[in-house]
């Protein structure tokens, strides 16, 4: 379904929504399904353990019981991950019916990946899908 997204200029204060958090959210990819799409109290079930080491470091954690090693990657220079809020038209808007507003409630310039047991490899994953955005303009 082919539709565009508007996202508001304007503060969100402005329209009544809370002001985009001041420090860059934790964005967290882990490897496993979870049943919730939502706000969650992510600092209450996931506490990484920083291991300093030659390859920059590793975070330990255990969600559900199961152990997880982390490693934080940072996006492309130029880029910023953007949390979005979607929200009801304005009333005076008498736009294309698929179009969808949204509001920037928060931001994040890191995204940690987690694997089962162990540290997800530095070359693999999402460190490879990372380097789309320097080898893009190339394509």
């Amino acid at each position: 379904m082919a539709g565009a997204i508007r996202v508001r200029e304007r503060p969100p204060e402005a329209l009544g929504f809370p002001s985009p958090p001041q420090t860059p959210l934790r964005a967290q990819l882990l490897p496993c399904r979870v049943g919730h799409d939502g706000p969650a109290a992510v600092s209450a079930f996931l506490r990484p353990k920083f291991e300093p080491g030659s390859d920059g470091g590793e975070l330990w954690a255990s969600f559900r019981g199961r152990l997880m090693g982390g490693r934080d990657i940072p996006l492309p220079p130029g880029y910023r991950g953007v949390l979005l809020q979607e929200n009801d038209p304005p009333a005076s808007d008498e736009g294309d019916p698929q179009e969808r507003w949204v509001t920037v409630t928060g931001t994040f310039d890191v995204i940690t990946e987690w694997g089962i047991d162990a540290v997800p490899p530095q070359a693999g994953g999402l460190a490879l899908a990372m380097q789309w955005g320097s080898l893009a303009p190339a394509v």
